[in-house]
């Protein structure tokens, strides 16, 4: 498993099949298609987009974000028959920042049931947990709160399943752990988190309110992964049958941070 510094600038993390990079503006356009899909938003921590105008607005948050492109990216599907620019179809990552650890991703409904969420996942674990702490950015930095919907919690975001604990936070590894909140509804997602190694760590009834005040309310399972436990799987297992990842295979964009 290669290993190295936190990234100074963006990167992005090229796949057999996907290439995961920074957001930018025109993504909107193409994932709208997800964030507008009922089926594909169903335990999504917010409705479904009602028009493009709310696609760009999450897509500007995570442009704005201090994470985008060092933990949080936009999910393109290469055309391997051409040399057309990868198509975004989804995106995955930590969107807020230290001492946060949490893990999330989406997949435009055209694209299930392909083994690209598996793979995403594979390769996004294998980046960050490659990461060492000393150059991490503050952890006072904070993440715009600027989604395209509201949603409540029963308790503050900085709660004990989605932290970095505070020995965790004095490893010589950026994450020495990550955590993922899911509706206990979303056996998918939930299957996928366990079949890359994470296990159920907690569980909390009427946890979020979708849509705020009046919205739906949803219990979260919540799972968490080592990264002992990650580096301890087979390369097989960690890169979807791929083999080790290389360094090479981060690799710098042009725009600085």
């Amino acid at each position: 498993m290669a290993t190295g510094e936190h990234p100074s600038r963006q990167v992005s993390i090229e796949t057999p099949r996907l290439l995961l990079r920074a957001a930018q503006p025109e993504d909107a356009v193409r994932l709208h298609e997800a964030f507008s899909d009922p089926e594909a938003m169903r335990y999504w921590s917010s409705p479904p987009d009602a028009d493009l105008s709310q696609t760009k607005l999450w897509i500007r948050s995570m442009m704005e974000s201090p994470q985008n492109g060092l933990t949080d990216f936009v999910i393109c599907l290469k055309d391997l028959s051409s040399l057309d620019e990868p198509t975004p179809i989804g995106k995955i990552g930590i969107y807020s920042p230290l001492p946060s650890n949490e893990i999330g991703f989406l997949i435009a409904r055209a694209h299930w049931h392909r083994g690209l969420g598996h793979e995403a996942l594979s390769y996004m674990l294998e980046y960050l947990f490659s990461i060492k702490s000393h150059v991490a950015p503050e952890p006072g930095a904070r993440a715009p709160a600027t989604q395209s919907h509201p949603r409540t919690r029963t308790e503050p975001l900085t709660e004990a399943h989605t932290v970095l604990t505070l020995t965790e936070r004095s490893s010589e590894w950026r994450y020495p752990s990550i955590t993922a909140d899911a509706d206990s509804r979303n056996s998918a997602s939930i299957g996928l988190l366990k079949k890359v190694g994470f296990a159920g760590s907690g569980y909390l009834e009427r946890s979020m309110q979708i849509g705020g005040e009046g919205g739906e309310w949803v219990d979260s399972l919540y799972l968490k992964l080592e990264r002992e436990a990650w580096v301890s799987r087979s390369t097989d297992e960690r890169n979807c049958n791929k083999g080790d990842m290389p360094v090479s295979r981060f690799v710098p964009m042009s725009t600085p941070v």
